[in-house]
């Protein structure tokens, strides 16, 4: 099968060809929201600055620079999908960054997980393409267990609530069918994203130092077939979440 293709070489183009790299400025630790939101809001404080920019065909893709009680990180939008996303880390390391705080929500599976609540993906459902370009062929992948730990050190430190799962990793959002969800709850997974399987293939190929969570926002209902956005439900301020990334980053320091 072509996804059981994977070859731990070089690659025809790879990521630190000197064509591909330009400026800018940069710090050791990047936060990627796919929330556009978070990026806007950022943008607007006070003394943050343009640190440097990607570009693909669809534009422009820049990183801010901020600095807050002597932790110094940049901020950028992380594209939603897995090529998109692996993409964009790809190119941000071989610039130089060193930790990568990645941040989004996440569907529910299990309808007992509350909306707004924060998930340390440690292990994901591989229903996409991109991770296995990446690592052998198989059902599952999990991060790197020191990762997760620092993680949940600094969650506690600062008594933020968590819950550890298994995500599923799907390339299609429209085709979250009831009988897919029965047998992803049945292998384990209780939150459903489109990128975490993918990213962690990516942080073992480079061995990068990936700090991935998500926060709770939609329940795909397989008893009734249904879609519930739980938009009343969701009622936490999209800044909270950034400030838990600025948690994280404080413990890398």
């Amino acid at each position: 099968m072509l996804l059981e293709e994977f070859e731990n070489v070089p690659a025809v183009i790879e990521p630190t060809d000197r064509s591909l790299l330009s400026g800018g400025e940069i710090c050791d630790t990047i936060i990627l929201s796919f929330n556009g939101e978070i990026v806007e809001r950022v943008k607007q404080f006070e003394d943050v600055y343009e640190g440097g920019y990607l570009t693909n065909l669809n534009g422009r893709f820049p990183w801010y620079i901020y600095e807050k009680d002597g932790t110094k990180v940049a901020v950028a939008i992380a594209t939603i999908g897995a090529p998109m996303v692996v993409g964009l880390l790809e190119e941000l390391k071989a610039r130089g960054f060193k930790n990568f705080i990645v941040l989004g929500s996440c569907g529910v599976l299990d309808k007992s997980i509350q909306a707004d609540k924060i998930i340390l993906p440690s292990s994901a459902l591989r229903d996409e393409g991109t991770s296995y370009h990446y690592a052998p062929a198989s059902d599952e992948i999990a991060y790197d267990e020191t990762l997760l730990l620092t993680i949940e050190e600094a969650l506690k430190k600062s008594d933020i609530e968590h819950i550890r799962t298994k995500a599923w990793t799907t390339d299609a959002f429209y085709r979250e069918t009831a009988d897919k969800v029965k047998r992803r709850l049945a292998a384990g997974a209780t939150v459903v994203d489109m990128e975490a399987s993918a990213i962690m293939a990516w942080a073992q190929f480079r061995q990068a130092k990936v700090y991935q969570f998500f926060y709770t926002a939609d329940y795909v209902d397989h008893h009734n077939h249904e879609w519930d956005a739980r938009y009343e439900e969701r009622k936490a301020d999209a800044m909270t979440f950034f400030e838990i990334a600025l948690v994280i980053a404080r413990e890398l320091d």
